[in-house]
């Protein structure tokens, strides 16, 4: 229903096929899965598909991430949040994307960078 709401108060382009293609599995991890505190993250949740980010602000907001109003700018002219992610941890958007596939080779590449620094906390 948020995600929804959300697309229509946009009046523009929102992806829903693809946020609903996705939405279910994000339930599933924010509401049983994922440990993430926004002060100390324990886990991390690279979006690998873009057009899937309104499903992704749904559960940041169902989670108490983003308040309603922040959401509400969802695709509004000057608002943070747009057709694709935009890294923002404060938000809990782990990673910036528009080219479908690339969460693969960005995770691959933060996990390389801990191992080689060995380091089990995240850098935010």
């Amino acid at each position: 229903k948020t995600l929804l709401e959300t697309s229509l108060n946009s009046g523009e382009s929102s992806h829903i096929g693809g946020a609903l293609s996705i939405v279910d599995i994000l339930a599933v991890l924010y509401n049983n899965i994922l440990n993430i505190n926004l002060d100390k993250p324990a886990d991390r949740f690279i979006l690998s598909k873009g057009h899937g980010f309104l499903a992704l602000l749904s559960a940041l907001y169902c989670q108490g991430y983003i308040s309603k109003k922040k959401l509400m700018t969802f695709q509004t002219n000057g608002s943070e949040f747009i057709a694709h992610p935009i890294e923002n941890p404060r938000y809990g958007i782990e990673s910036s994307n528009g080219s479908l596939g690339q969460g693969l080779s960005f995770g691959i590449g933060i996990s390389l960078a801990y191992k080689k620094k060995s380091r089990k906390e995240l850098p935010y």
